[in-house]
């Protein structure tokens, strides 16, 4: 451990030479300090505040340590899940640019897929684009609400049937954001069936995709 960690640490009243030699300065440190020496190492690592460890060498109680390793372990498991999810949502973005890349712009095709579980809310007919802003930020708080680490996920939407025979392209019945990508399990009654779908990749604004869904 680097001499200016230990002089710091002085200086906060954590952890103190056994011997400060008046004329040289030095410190001593016994052998029996190194434990809470190693202790207080184990604590940074977890990434503790000074402040905390500070309180638990003062208090050495443990309560107090069974309190704070739990709170500290909370928020590494939560930490974790957001790392889990935000891997499993880069491994996707990577496959879906390079199909992408290798498909031709606004060719069909005909694809299987799985069943894919999603939450979802039904937009109201005739929505404004600030109306269906507040749809999709109400979804993503519903999903942070079921977990505060969560972030936005993959966003789509649905047009019923009728609205696509008749080129309503934009007239959508609902908004959803898949679960897939969840780094746990989250119980959803809302899904989009396993079966054959009609896919294409649209290269453009989104303004003219009109032209897209009518391929």
């Amino acid at each position: 451990i680097a001499e200016s960690t230990l002089r710091y640490y002085d200086e906060k009243g954590i952890f103190h030479p056994s011997i400060v030699d008046p004329q040289t300065n030095y410190r001593y440190y016994t052998i029996d300090q190194f434990s809470l020496l190693d202790t207080i190492k184990f604590l940074r690592q977890l990434n503790i505040p000074l402040k905390e460890i500070k309180k638990y060498i003062d208090e050495r109680n443990p309560a107090y340590a069974l309190n704070l390793l739990e709170k500290q372990q909370e928020m590494m498991l939560k930490k974790q899940r957001e790392i889990e999810y935000a891997l499993a949502k880069m491994e996707h973005r990577i496959h879906l640019i390079k199909e992408a890349t290798k498909a031709k712009a606004e060719q069909m095709v005909i694809k299987e897929i799985p069943q894919r579980k999603i939450t979802a809310i039904a937009v109201a007919p005739n929505t404004t684009d600030d109306m269906f802003e507040y749809y999709i930020h109400s979804l993503q708080k519903n999903m942070r609400q079921m977990d505060d680490s969560l972030f936005s996920g993959d966003i789509g939407v649905t047009v019923a049937k009728k609205g696509l025979m008749q080129n309503e392209f934009q007239a959508y019945s609902s908004v959803f954001i898949l679960l897939d990508y969840m780094p746990f399990q989250i119980h959803s009654s809302d899904e989009i069936k396993e079966g054959m779908f009609a896919c294409v990749y649209h290269h453009g604004p989104y303004e003219e995709t009109d032209e897209t869904y009518k391929k």
